[in-house]
This record gives C-alpha cells, sequence and structure tokens, in this order.
C-alpha cells in the first residue's frame, strides 16, 4: 500500500529527563536514549545529542540518495556513510556563545550503484539539495562536504 505523502505535514518527539545527561525521547513508536560519555558526566548509555544530529544527517543521506535513484532509474545495491565533523564547542561548554557550532562536516559515501551515469550524476549532484538535515546544517553556516566513491572510484559531481 503507497502512502500518500503530503507536501507539508507536523511530527512530534517528546523527550523526559532521566538524569543530568541522559533523556529518554520518542519519536512515534520509537524509543531512543540520549546520553553524554562517562568521561563527560554521563553513563555511555545512548549517543550523546550532536551525535544524533550527525546519525541524522547520515540516515537523511541514505533515504534521500535512494529516493533519487529512483526517480533517476538507478539502483543502489550498497551504501555505507562516514561522517567526520569539526565541532567548536566552546558554546556547550559554556565559554561563549557562537553562531556556527560544527565549522565542517565531512560525508564520505560509498556506494554500489547500477544505472546510466547521468542519472547516478543526478543522485550525486541533487543529494545538498533535498537532505533536509543537511540543507539545515549548511543554512546554519556549516561547510558540509560530501565525498563520493561509486562502484570504487571517486565521483566529483558535475560543477
Amino acid at each position: 500500500m503507497a502512502i500518500k505523502e503530503k507536501p507539508i505535514w507536523t511530527f512530534r518527539t517528546s523527550a523526559t529527563q532521566q538524569t543530568a545527561t541522559k533523556s529518554t525521547a520518542r519519536s512515534r513508536d520509537v524509543t531512543m536514549i540520549i546520553d553524554e560519555p562517562i568521561e563527560r558526566g554521563g553513563t555511555n548509555e545512548g549517543p550523546m545529542p550532536v551525535e544524533m544530529v550527525m546519525a541524522g544527517l547520515a540516515g537523511c543521506t541514505h533515504v534521500i540518495s535512494n529516493k533519487l535513484a529512483r526517480a533517476n532509474e538507478v539502483t543502489i545495491k550498497d551504501m555505507d556513510i562516514e561522517i567526520v565533523t569539526t565541532m567548536d564547542s566552546r558554546g556547550t561548554r559554556l565559554i561563549e556563545p557562537i553562531d556556527v557550532p560544527f565549522p565542517k562536516i565531512i560525508i564520505n559515501i560509498t556506494t554500489t550503484m547500477t544505472g546510466h551515469p547521468a542519472g547516478i550524476e543526478e543522485v550525486v549532484s541533487k543529494l545538498k539539495e533535498h537532505c533536509a538535515v543537511s540543507k539545515m546544517l549548511r543554512q546554519s553556516g556549516s561547510q558540509v562536504i560530501e565525498n563520493w566513491i561509486v562502484n570504487g572510484a571517486e565521483w566529483a559531481a558535475a560543477a
């Protein structure tokens, strides 16, 4: 059964404090634990809030790449995503407010795709235009760099 998606919709996430560093969040019927590492006073039972943002970026990259692939008659057989984030933690450490907490984010995407090279080019070049998390980060001032390895070779998107 196909789901008819609305162009604008509302979703909810709720969270409850468990300790000074640990929260339990819920979206739909999914529960997530958000926590700090032991060295920061947490219990290390879940990702830190900033790691959750980057996990969201990875998930968005995966989902939108596959939507673009289907729209361009390309098949993504596998995809591995590694995100390397530079964070300016002066704001979260209460040293001083900052404007751009993540000055540089590198997304390394390794994938196997089949289809016409023009279709693959559409996937690679259009991802940044459609991934909501990537757009949010870019518009907040973060430099988001996508490095693609497609079928074992570096793929540079057309300018």
